[in-house]
């Protein structure tokens, strides 16, 4: 009776051992999948590269911010488009490279903004990343034509 005993203890306690390993490796790839920022191919005619304007830089700054977490610093790109691209465009070209991702808020197109921005969230339980696209329209000045640029950033899951 009391070999029995341990031994169903024994096994008990293998099984147990099994399970935590077999959590712990699909943590471990799920991790490893998350440290690593998705990258997005930018709209068609973006520049990257081009001399960019203080707000532009400013604004990407705060993109690189919002999305850096305890896993690193996110991946932040500045492209210049054409005058006038149009915003949904732009939007719907990176959401079509995250499938299924969760958009966040309204990412409705207001012609008179200066500021358009849209955001994803990876749709799963741990660690989501996130990617965020944000376009400047500058208005013409006397000094400067009406420019447009895109930000595209993408954080590491957290």
């Amino acid at each position: 009776m009391r070999i029995t005993r341990r031994r169903v203890g024994a096994a008990t306690a293998g099984l147990l051992l099994l399970v935590v390993l077999a959590l712990g490796a699909v943590a471990a790839l799920r991790w490893r999948a998350a440290g690593v920022a998705h990258a997005i191919t930018p709209p068609a005619g973006a520049v990257p590269g081009a001399p960019f304007e203080r707000v532009v830089l400013d604004r990407a700054g705060i993109i690189g911010r919002s999305l850096r977490n305890d896993r690193g610093t996110a991946t932040v790109r500045s492209y210049s488009l054409p005058p006038g691209s149009p915003w949904l465009q732009s939007r719907q070209i990176v959401a079509t490279q995250l499938d299924h991702w969760e958009q966040l808020g309204d990412c409705q197109d207001n012609p008179e903004a200066t500021i358009l921005e849209c955001a994803w969230r990876e749709p799963t339980r741990w660690w989501p990343r996130m990617v965020q696209l944000t376009m400047l329209r500058l208005h013409p000045s006397d000094a400067a034509p009406a420019r447009t640029f895109v930000i595209i950033g993408s954080g590491r899951g957290a």
